[in-house]
């Protein structure tokens, strides 16, 4: 079991924005991450050094037909970033090919290569993914007469090499400032450049599915122009252009590939290690054939071949990390700094992955090494958590390494085999001087403590927007505090993982499980609540829509005291109308739906008085509590209606229901009805009375003065409520210029309002301002002494404090306290009560 700690990761959303379309939860993220929904590219290629240099020998090249070669590396970014090239350069009409050097080669650019692509013809060479250090390589490529233009992303780790041009993300000689495309992201912006000269920008879109799964697959930060690239290149992949990719998607997801909404996960854990596979085990250039090919049928065998090398991959890699566990746990290498496993049977294709799933299951820098005896020598991949880099580790032992490269979490290098032991010595010793002990601890970052009430479709179709997400953009992690938790079990044959079911305030989520959780077994069993950390993921069974609980981590409530309780909001940090799923199938539904409560807590989706079907029991609850808490009454829209194989799915709109339902003759019995249906049991306050007698009973021109905080809504319902059962039109700063009321709040053109006939004239404004034969009343209100006022930071330590979120019944209790003069703590929200 790793040793964790839990990290808040947010600010608590204590001001809600009703002018929003999304939760104030996902509000702060895309505020907190600076992710912005705009999609259009809006950069220039140009930006970049030496660019300008590469578009002109392209364009000469394809100009003259002059043979260019494509240069990539054998994982899913060299693969896409070769296809990409070649697949763009041919629609150019250019003569092209391309080289990827079997895994065997070793990474990057070598000096047999170059010197067979020369005696086959080249007169440039465009490497993609790699070359970035290349010094000898592209010497010899010089003494040849070869052009040579770099495109790479890696960390520059000394001089440049004197290739015609360098186009690198991370050269401070550019202009363009974002620092962390991927190899095919980087290979793009060159397309993009010479198709900008060409006048044919928009014949790139269709490449950007080959774009997205390259971006996805090497890790690289999904925000920015990442991003841009993966979000509209997941698109594009129900409508790919691709032969090869449209079959493996079809093969993938024989069901829904078309219709299918992809997600960076269908990616990276799915499609992408199917490509990967080709340059593991085989050659990656079978993995570009498919991109490449045209013939539907040999794509099909092409895909059958690479599906059977996945299997391979698998069954391979699962016999080395069962080795490497074994080895680290007999040799307790979990107690050194780094974790470093070498043995003669391991297959370099697939040790990067086992060093990922090591790392996981320790946290701890991990490299696995495969030794061959023959050459003297050792491949290595890495794997690094956050905080130590890599590159920085391999770069205190360059002098006993023949050569290596990557980036802070993923780097591979090449050593004899006799300067292991050295090796590993002095990295562990570098490691234990440079960092504190408490940097492996796996910090879990806290994006929200929920209430359970959250956990809806609405919620999980609004974190959407959030997407795509990978690094630098993580799915949100949330937590739930202090559970109960039924039916634990592990999955069936296996003990690495556990299922259980889990409770809180009433609400329950079953079937919650937690992947490689195995070791929290005792834990859970020997604590009487639990905290859980939890990522949500929006799944579909028989046609219907399921919330599933995915658990990242689990502590026992007693211990996990750094975290403590926050504010119940109950509900009231809900934005109306929320989204629903129910499910009949009766087809004759279309409008006039109702909802009721029933007996056992649920509600019923109602239509002419006959019951269609109940409401999800979790959103049942929810609802019933909002209307016991707060008088909420809802209404009902059917949005869209679509017939599934096991039922008809009914997509519903809940809103908040503003209808007042009053039989009242006289006038006082309507606005006791009104003030009813508005604030409950609670009273207008000072301000509001005033203005509503103003206005009403003297039908006076009525100028206000009055803050924020202290009922300016409640004035306007009011009014608005009193026009409905009237009949009447009310205007609020003139969306209508005839109308029988008229109300404005903080309207700057007073002229406006002085040339209106009528003393039906509400005026709002939070400056102190003056209108010509208006009432005028000032908010003059007193705040008794015995109130002492806190900031919600200091609430969450107070188990009594009035403050917004509180339900009536616990706020009306504060404020007899404070009537009584007995002293309350309260927020600036109890001033709408004075």
């Amino acid at each position: 079991m790793k040793k964790t700690t839990w990290v808040k990761n947010y600010s608590n959303n204590f001001y809600i924005d009703k002018n929003s379309k999304y939760d104030s939860i996902i509000e702060s993220i895309l505020k907190d991450r600076n992710l912005s929904l705009d999609e259009n590219f809006n950069f220039n290629p140009l930006d970049f050094q030496d660019m300008d240099k590469a578009v002109q020998r392209v364009l000469k090249a394809i100009e003259e037909q002059e043979k260019i070669y494509i240069y990539g590396d054998y994982d899913v970014d060299g693969i896409t970033s070769v296809s990409l090239l070649y697949l763009a350069f041919s629609e150019l009409g250019a003569n092209v090919d391309y080289y990827i050097p079997l895994r065997d080669d070793g990474y990057g650019l070598n000096k047999e290569a170059i010197k067979f692509l020369k005696e086959d013809g080249a007169k440039l060479i465009i490497s993609v993914d790699c070359g970035i250090n290349s010094i000898e390589e592209i010497d010899l490529a010089n003494e040849l007469n070869l052009d040579f233009i770099i495109t790479d992303h890696h960390e520059i780790t000394g001089i440049l090499p004197r290739a015609l041009a360098v186009i690198n993300p991370k050269r401070d000689e550019n202009k363009y400032e974002f620092k962390y495309l991927a190899g095919v992201g980087t290979a793009f912006m060159l397309a993009l450049a010479i198709f900008n000269k060409k006048n044919n920008v928009s014949a790139l879109d269709k490449y950007l599915d080959i774009v997205a799964i390259g971006t996805v697959a090497d890790i690289v930060p999904l925000i920015s122009d990442n991003r841009k690239f993966v979000k509209r290149g997941l698109k594009t992949l129900n409508n790919t252009k691709w032969i090869g990719l449209k079959q493996l998607l079809r093969k993938i997801y024989p069901e829904d590939y078309q219709d299918r909404i992809y997600s960076a996960y269908d990616i990276g854990y799915i499609i992408a290690p199917i490509f990967n596979a080709a340059g593991r085990l085989e050659d990656a250039k079978n993995a570009v054939k498919l991109f490449l090919e045209e013939d539907a049928f040999k794509c099909l065998q092409m895909i059958d071949e690479l599906l059977q090398n996945n299997n391979e991959r698998k069954e391979i890699q699962k016999k080395i990390f069962e080795k490497s566990v074994s080895e680290v746990e007999q040799k307790e290498l979990y107690n050194r700094n780094l974790i470093l496993v070498a043995n003669k049977s391991f297959h370099h294709g697939v040790i990067g992955i086992v060093a990922s799933k090591i790392l996981d299951k320790y946290y701890s820098p991990t490299i696995i090494m495969e030794i061959k005896e023959t050459e003297g020598i050792a491949t290595a991949s890495c794997r690094s958590i956050d905080g130590i880099n890599i590159v920085d580790c391999l770069n205190s032992v360059s002098d006993i390494l023949i050569k290596y490269g990557g980036h802070s979490g993923a780097a591979g290098f090449t050593i004899a085999i006799d300067n292991i032991d050295e090796f590993y010595d002095r990295v562990d010793k570098f490691i234990a001087e440079n960092f504190e002990n408490n940097i492996f601890n796996k910090k879990i970052q806290i994006t929200e403590i929920l209430e359970p009430y959250k956990v809806s479709y609405d919620f999980l179709k609004q974190l959407q927007v959030l997407e795509p997400f990978g690094s630098k953009n993580h799915t949100p992690v949330f937590a739930f505090k202090n559970c109960s938790y039924s039916n634990l079990r592990f999955t069936r044959n296996s003990t690495e993982h556990i299922i259980f079911d889990l409770h809180k305030n009433g609400y329950t989520f079953k079937n919650c499980i937690f992947f490689n959780g195995g070791d929290y077994y005792d834990l859970i069993v020997n604590s009487k609540n639990i905290d859980v950390a939890f990522k949500l993921k929006l799944e579909t069974f028989k046609d219907r829509y399921m919330y599933k609980l995915q658990i990242e981590d689990i502590k026992n409530s007693q211990e996990n005291l750094e975290f403590l309780d926050e504010i119940e909001k109950n509900g009231k940090d809900i934005k109306f109308p929320i989204e629903t799923v129910a499910y009949t199938r009766r087809n004759d539904l279309d409008s006039n739906l109702s909802l009721k409560f029933n007996e056992y807590n649920g509600i019923d989706l109602i239509k002419d008085r006959t019951l269609v079907t109940s409401l999800d029991e979790n959103l049942a609850k929810f609802l019933t509590d909002l209307h016991k808490n707060f008088s909420y009454n809802f209404s009902v829209k059917l949005k869209e209606k679509i017939s599934k194989t096991e039922n008809i799915n009914l997509y519903l709109e809940i809103s908040k229901d503003k209808d007042l339902n009053s039989y009242a003759i006289k006038e006082a019995q309507l606005f006791m009805d009104i003030k009813k249906h508005l604030l409950g049991d609670f009273n207008y306050n000072s301000i509001q009375k005033k203005v509503l007698s103003s206005f009403f009973k003297n039908k006076s021109k009525t100028l206000v003065i009055m803050e924020k905080g202290r009922g300016i809504n409640t004035i306007i319902s009011t009014i608005s409520l009193y026009a409905l059962q009237k009949k009447l039109k009310m205007s609020i700063n003139l969306d209508l210029k005839e109308a029988d009321f008229y109300i404005f709040y903080n309207f700057e053109n007073l002229d406006e309002i002085k040339n209106l006939k009528t003393d039906n004239i509400l005026v709002i404004n939070d400056k102190n301002i003056n209108l010509e034969n208006f009432i005028k009343i000032l908010d003059n209100y007193e705040i008794p002494q015995n109130i002492k006022f806190l900031s919600y930071s200091d609430v969450v330590n107070e188990k009594k404090c009035y403050h917004y979120f509180l339900n009536s019944y616990e706020k009306k209790k504060l404020i007899d306290e404070c009537n009584r003069n007995i002293e309350i703590l309260a927020t600036e929200d109890i001033k709408i009560h004075f």
